[in-house]
């Protein structure tokens, strides 16, 4: 060892990656030159006492050695490249890999078209997308269905091993037995017997990968890793169900749909290769490795639950922009992966939201017993998780998979907000819900082949401009309708008697209004949103008028009907009583997650809070003065799931207060009596908004299986159903004098009905 020559210490620390990236660079370029350094460092990676090549030779007999947890995997991967890789162990050159693309391409027919570079079977080509391992990836064209496809080919290098071939058509036949939104949909599987190739046609997915997308922007904010986490597990839910196992899930194998951001999972199993598993020059590692569960770097077996981990590892990513397991060498790598644990979300940013932190820290257990044990289990938590925080998933991610799942109460682990949280777990008939705030669920076709009622037409719609519409409000007249969108936008429109004339543009305060309310006189409106205030407006000026600070994102404000009081709930679970002329809260005690909604009687004298932990709050305001008696709430507690709708009943003398919720249905109460009155089912969805019409003779719930419903208060007969081609209703509101019902739609529109 000469002076150059790092020390064994320095060596150690770059082994578990503790050295700054300024000295890591410079040892790794010492390594490429200095034989006994190369070997002081496979010795202290291998264990201390004996060298990488030893440790290779010991593999090859019956008792390998024991002492080196990352050999194992190492061999697993070389065995992996050997039975299905088409390349050697090297980096390639642009122009290497020009000439292994046309040689690969001498499988096609000719095209009469300059536009094609070939055909397959009855597909025309038109360029080359990818090639993994086992295959080459074309961009082809179905001249029948006059579509665009993905077909995959097995490598021409590959036509004669009979293990590949086999490995190729049971992968390509399994995959095409399982359909999901989340997953790339394989039509067909074929053989071109001339060139004794098989291949399957799929889907051609528009958009970019999620690895592109890290790529480009750097790490996601958590509302976007949550969204795609959900759709990911759903994904891998529907595969498993199926007997797939993805064994690769990595940012490169998660496509984002360009517009809708949907993921689709791709590639499982078949994209085993050379990009995967390459070490350069100088022993980085690129690919797959980064993503190994820990039973597959002690070369142990997997199953199910290793995808759960090797998702973890993206979705940390994805929030950081940066591996949880990230190293110089892939020994650093495959250690680190089976015996370190990784930094927790909070750690690196204490304003992570706590849930996702806890989620992904679950996936990333090193104990397969300790993780989350099914991806359906994974996807309903993201999914109850993000309708608690009124996020939404693209268009179409709602639809039914291929088994259905019955609720229960699954305890939450570590800081998640509340106590219970209802799971779905099973597998039989019917269908798993993989939307969120949720779910676009359509109406199941009627049995006798008939089409669906479309109902009744609406009075008039406001189309859609600024994304999902949260909250509506009408003026104490009639006169105006305002409207809160997920861009953050409020809009005054004056409801005429032919069409809503668009009045006003409030001043946009943050990101997504999720209610709206108006005082008694017309002259105030609070809407709350994602920032940590909560602006009321003045409806003479159009202007600010007021600030309040409840420290958090604000969920759901309301005026007391006497207008002394605002009252806010937010994501925290914070209910705060504002005195609006001091501006001094209370807050009050007793809440577990979000509060997503908050209501006042007609009288000021009660407070509701509709709450994620699946409860309704009630307080008593009349002892609001008394400081010498602790407040606490009554609670009803027979919704199964977070509440998300709350409203109390206009007419004093016959106290009513309806709620609904994930269960799918509509309460009603007698909220003195703290009563259960009746439930109100015929949803088929999670129940956003519910409103009291008519003098409170009947209230309207609005759902997300794309109807809006009527029903008699007393007697809980179904009177209405209104329907908006099949998209989710987020939230409906009676006009003053109950004869107009409008509903807000995920497609940003209003849709209003007469109501008789």
């Amino acid at each position: 060892m000469n002076d150059d020559c790092p020390q064994t210490t320095e060596l150690e620390r770059l082994i578990r990656g503790r050295l700054s990236e300024a000295r890591s660079a410079t040892i790794t370029e010492h390594l490429d030159f200095c034989p006994e350094c190369q070997e002081r460092m496979e010795s202290l990676a291998a264990g201390g006492d004996q060298t990488l090549t030893k440790t290779v030779r010991l593999c090859r007999v019956d008792a390998p050695a024991t002492n080196s947890a990352m050999w194992p995997a190492l061999s697993a991967v070389s065995a992996e490249v050997l039975a299905t890789g088409a390349y050697t162990m090297q980096e390639d050159t642009p122009s290497d890999a020009t000439s292994k693309s046309n040689a690969d391409l001498k499988f096609l027919k000719p095209s009469s078209s300059s536009n094609l570079i070939g055909r397959l079977g009855g597909f025309d080509i038109k360029r080359v997308v990818g090639r993994g391992g086992m295959g080459v990836v074309l961009h082809g064209f179905d001249p029948h269905l006059e579509r665009d496809v993905a077909v995959k080919v097995l490598d021409p290098q590959l036509a004669n091993d009979d293990v590949a071939r086999m490995r190729f058509c049971r992968e390509a036949r399994a995959a095409a037995a399982v359909t999901h939104d989340n997953l790339v949909a394989v039509h067909t599987v074929h053989e071109d017997e001339q060139h004794n190739l098989p291949y399957f046609v799929m889907q051609l997915i528009n958009g970019e990968s999620l690895e592109q997308r890290l790529k480009r922007v750097g790490k996601l904010p958590p509302e976007e890793v949550a969204k795609i986490g959900q759709q990911a597990a759903a994904g891998l839910a529907a595969a498993h169900a199926g007997g797939l196992i993805h064994r690769d899930i990595k940012p490169g194998n998660i496509l984002l749909e360009a517009g809708t951001d949907r993921v689709k999972l791709t590639d499982f199993g078949l994209a085993r290769g050379f990009e995967d598993v390459r070490l350069t020059r100088t022993g980085f590692v690129a690919g797959t490795p980064l993503y190994m569960a820990p039973e597959q770097a002690h070369g142990e077996s997997i199953d199910h639950r290793s995808d759960l981990f090797s998702l973890g590892s993206v979705l940390y990513e994805a929030a950081t922009g940066r591996h949880p397991f990230e190293g110089k060498t892939p020994l650093v790598v495959l250690r680190r992966v089976a015996d370190e644990t990784q930094p927790s979300l909070l750690e690196i940013d204490p304003a992570f939201p706590a849930w996702l932190s806890d989620v992904i820290d679950r996936l990333l257990a090193k104990n397969p017993a300790d993780r989350f044990q099914s991806a359906a289990e994974v996807a309903k938590i993201f999914e109850i998780e993000l309708a608690r925080h009124g996020i939404a998933l693209p268009p179409g991610c709602g639809k039914k998979s291929a088994y259905s799942l019955k609720p229960r109460r699954h305890v939450c682990w570590k800081t998640v907000a509340f106590r219970t949280l209802p799971l779905i777990l099973g597998i039989g008939i019917g269908a798993l819900a993989v939307g969120l705030w949720p779910s676009d669920r359509t109406d199941p076709p009627p049995q006798n082949g008939s089409a669906i009622d479309p109902g009744p037409e609406p009075k008039f719609t406001i189309a859609g401009q600024a994304g999902p519409v949260w909250a509506l409000a009408f003026t104490p007249n009639g006169e105006m309708l305002a409207v809160g969108a997920e861009d953050g936008s409020i809009n005054l429109y004056k409801l005429t008697e032919k069409e809503p004339i668009n009045f006003r543009k409030l001043p946009r305060s943050g990101r997504h209004v999720w209610n709206i309310d108006i005082t008694r006189d017309g002259r105030y409106l609070v809407a709350p949103n994602d920032d940590n205030e909560v602006d009321v407006y003045d409806l003479t000026t159009y202007k600010v008028d007021s600030k309040f600070a409840p420290g958090a994102s604000t969920k759901s404000a309301t005026f007391s009907p006497d207008g002394r009081y605002l009252i806010t709930g937010d994501r925290t679970g914070a209910i705060m009583v504002w005195d609006r002329v001091t501006q001094i809260p209370i807050e009050l005690p007793g809440i577990n997650g979000t509060a997503h909604n908050v209501a006042v009687s007609p009288d000021s004298k009660q407070l509701a809070e509709a709450g994620s932990d699946g409860a309704v709050k009630l307080w008593d305001l009349t002892k609001i003065d008394d400081k010498t008696k602790e407040w606490k709430p009554d609670s009803l507690e027979q919704h199964a799931g977070p509440v998300y709708g709350l409203a109390y009943s206009p007419d004093p003398t016959n106290p009513r207060l309806a709620t609904s919720g994930w269960d799918g249905t509509v309460r009603i109460w007698n909220p003195q009596r703290k009563e259960q009155l009746r439930v109100l089912k015929g949803h088929d969805g999670d129940v956003f908004g519910v409103s009291f019409g008519q003098g409170g003779k009947v209230v309207a719930s609005a759902s997300a299986d794309g109807t809006v419903r009527v029903w008699d208060v007393e007697s809980g007969k179904e009177l209405h159903v209104f329907r908006g081609g099949g998209r989710a209703f987020h939230t409906v509101r009676f006009s003053p004098d109950g004869t107009t019902l409008v509903a807000g739609n995920r497609d940003g529109s209003v849709r209003a009905w007469d109501v008789k």
